[in-house]
């Protein structure tokens, strides 16, 4: 029967009976949370006034409109456009509002600025354009009252201010604009007369038109001058060859100097001519002289016309040849030398040709280097010539777009204002309020929804801050030995026998009588199945287990209790069994038995007695020897820690089938450690609720290398349902 019960026990897992325990455990946190949300939301909603809103729509439009793109230059667009954020701001001001309340005082004197606007939400509305949210030219007006009819009143009172103030501040803007633009409008031709002032006179000082394209004209011709020079140049290099060639074959000519002078006189068609005249007068000279005499008129005539002729010849030969070469010439033999050979001739004039040539292409090429000078001189001007022509042209340009921009801004301010300017529109007006407030049975479901809710996460939140064990199956997923079992949960102790505890009440966790405790049929069946369990254990299975040390983490996990109803099982079993109390600190053993405590364990180890003084205890006719902690002791640790209690223990477990030591807790001491070193195994008592996972691992630490059995875990709520279930299992269906 027991070990049905212990495979039930082991099989439960987390389900709705698990969440109603942790619902049940925690109970008065829980009814705590929801009462006290309950009293503090259920008045609030029954004095809850009943709330109406009303709504409209206006489309608010700027008062004065540009057709021009926003980027361009707009003189007026400073004064007149409309911050939509700024505009939700002002339409809720005091200023505005106030002027609502002297609408409604005549219905509502108490109304107050205050009171609409804590009531009135004013808000852009939106749409969704490519994924994200774009603001509109439509605003909605909420207001929120306790009366249907006030709340249309209200916002009928404020779409007539909000239509005046919109009227009232078209028309103040419109002024304001045409102003500044009348303002304007003089300043601008000023400066737009003095750009053009100035453009012009820089055209007229540096006789220009275009000064860029007349930059790239010059650009252009000096290029040309340069490119004519570099043809120059190869024809004076041509010709210069030319003419060294015919001056080294004239070079072997005789009379050098003479030659040159005949070459030059030969070659002047006019010299030429003069000498013929001077000829044909002297032949007719001598003509007339053989005819007359000297004095003869005619023959005067003829010698004047000689000298004249003589004259113009040495003039002209002075012409030719200079001053000096005249001089080596020897002027007054010019007209007797004889003219050069047709082939001279040739040769002459074909190097007369070449020098003229050279000349020529010299004098060209100094005129068009001039020129290139000037133009380079031209062109350095022009950079800032350019820059400051195209200054004063964009200053020009800009003044122009400014003014015209101006006269068409005035032009259209006028039109608006003359026809009324752009009126805010209703979209939708004001209607009756609609109830949106003060459902009485919703708004207390609420509250008991949030009250429960609220409860329900405080119970799972002191849940999961509470690091106790609750039940077996944490126990065994958390514990890395075996579980031995579990014992029912104790019960509130009447004359008569055992009843279960209210859950609500906290119990008295001493165990003032373990007696009936041991005796009660579930406790005992319990026990019985842990004591197989021990004998069981793989720890031990390959050595008899003679000694056990009982401990637990902390005190009152009921393990003397436990030690009393594990040897009453051995002794069922017939076996010699023998308890000894090894808390020397707080004792128990002799208390529970009713047994005096006057010689013991304390005294043996200290050696003020030689033979244990054990008791023989007759329990449910069973008999068990019972050796007790003895006289008190300031310093058990260092008892423990003789070699006695070895050798004791030795001694013992050869008189008896089983020892069962009692020892202080674990935690915080280190008695249970030395008394368990000396046994063959140690069980660890864990009483659910009360000892916490740390606990239980710290322990385990503590005694992982003294040959632990497993763990017992007491003290179950759920092992005690199942025997009141399963009761028809237990004899004389006792429970």
């Amino acid at each position: 029967m027991n070990q049905d019960i212990y495979n039930i026990e082991n099989s439960t897992e987390l389900g709705y009976g698990e969440l109603f325990s942790i619902f049940w455990r925690r109970r008065s946190y829980f009814l705590g949370v929801f009462s006290g949300i309950l009293a503090l939301s259920l008045p609030f909603v029954l004095t809850q006034k009943p709330k109406y809103e009303s709504s409209m729509q206006l489309l608010i439009e700027p008062n004065y409109q540009s057709k021009y793109d926003s980027d361009e230059f707009d003189p007026t667009q400073s004064t007149v456009q409309v911050d939509y954020a700024t505009q939700v701001i002002l339409m809720r001001s005091s200023q505005l509002l106030s002027r609502a309340v002297e609408e409604l005082k005549s219905d509502y004197p108490n109304i107050t600025t205050e009171e609409i606007k804590n009531q009135l939400v004013v808000a852009q509305l939106k749409e969704k354009e490519d994924k994200r949210e774009v603001g509109t030219k439509i605003f909605k007006a909420n207001f929120q009252g306790n009366t249907s009819q006030r709340t249309l009143k209200v916002l009928k009172a404020i779409q007539k201010v909000y239509l005046e103030y919109n009227l009232d501040q078209q028309s103040k803007r419109l002024k304001e604009g045409l102003s500044f633009i009348n303002k304007q409008i003089p300043e601008v031709r000023a400066k737009l007369t003095n750009s053009e002032r100035n453009l012009e006179a820089l055209l007229t000082q540096y006789n220009l038109i275009a000064p860029s394209t007349e930059a790239l004209n010059m650009s252009q011709g000096l290029k040309d001058v340069q490119q004519k020079r570099e043809e120059l140049k190869a024809q004076y290099r041509q010709f210069q060859s030319k003419y060294n060639a015919l001056e080294q074959d004239l070079a072997g000519l005789t009379a050098g100097e003479s030659f040159n002078t005949d070459a030059r006189l030969t070659l002047s068609p006019r010299y030429q001519s003069l000498l013929d005249e001077l000829q044909r007068v002297d032949l007719e000279l001598e003509e007339q002289r053989s005819k007359f005499t000297e004095s003869s008129p005619i023959v005067q005539s003829l010698l004047s016309q000689r000298n004249n002729k003589q004259l113009l010849l040495k003039q002209e030969a002075q012409k030719i040849l200079g001053s000096e070469d005249l001089a080596i010439a020897n002027i007054d033999s010019l007209e007797n030398r004889r003219p050069l050979d047709s082939g001279d001739l040739e040769k002459v004039r074909a190097l007369s040709a070449a020098k003229s040539e050279l000349i020529d292409i010299e004098s060209r090429e100094q005129s068009l280097a001039e020129t290139e000078q000037r133009l380079k001189q031209r062109l350095n001007e022009f950079p800032n010539l350019i820059a400051r022509y195209n200054s004063l042209e964009q200053e020009v340009e800009i003044n122009q777009a400014t003014l015209k921009k101006l006269l068409e801004h005035r032009q259209e301010i006028g039109i608006i204002i003359n026809r009324g300017g752009f009126s805010w529109e209703v979209i939708e007006p004001p209607q009756l309020g609609e109830k949106i407030g003060h459902n009485l049975p919703k708004d207390i479901a609420l509250s008991t929804i949030f009250a429960f809710f609220a409860g329900s996460v405080s119970v799972f939140i002191i849940e999961a801050s509470d690091n106790k064990i609750r039940g077996t199956k944490q126990l065994r997923d958390q514990a890395n030995l075996p579980l031995l079992g579990t014992t029912p949960g104790l019960s509130k102790i009447k004359d008569d026998g055992f009843v279960p505890r209210l859950p609500f009440l906290k119990s008295d966790r001493t165990e003032e009588l373990p007696l009936k405790i041991i005796e009660w049929l579930p406790f005992r069946e319990s026990l019985d199945l842990i004591y197989e369990n021990i004998q069981n254990s793989q720890t031990v299975q390959n050595s008899k287990v003679k000694s056990v040390a009982v401990t637990s983490a902390i005190p009152g996990e009921g393990k003397s209790t436990i030690t009393l109803g594990l040897a009453l099982s051995a002794a069922r079993r017939n076996k010699r069994v023998l308890v000894v109390d090894g808390d020397l600190r707080r004792p128990s053993i002799h208390d529970k038995l009713g047994i005096p405590n006057d010689i013991g364990l304390s005294d043996l180890l200290a050696g003020r007695t030689k033979t244990p003084n054990t008791s023989t205890v007759a329990l449910s006719n069973l008999s068990i020897d019972v050796l007790t902690s003895g006289s008190i002791t300031v310093d058990p640790v260092q008892l423990l820690s003789s070699e006695r209690l070895q050798d004791f223990i030795r001694r013992v477990e050869g008189l008896y089938d089983l020892v069962l030591v009692d020892t202080p807790p674990a935690i915080g001491m280190v008695d249970a450690i030395k008394v368990a070193s000396c046994c063959s195994g140690t069980v660890v008592v864990a009483r659910l609720e009360k000892a916490s996972f740390t606990q239980v691992s710290e322990t385990f630490s503590l005694l992982d290398r003294l040959n632990l059995i497993g763990i017992v875990a007491n003290d179950s709520k759920e092992i005690q349902k199942r025997y009141l279930k399963n009761k028809r299992y237990l004899p004389y269906a006792q429970v």
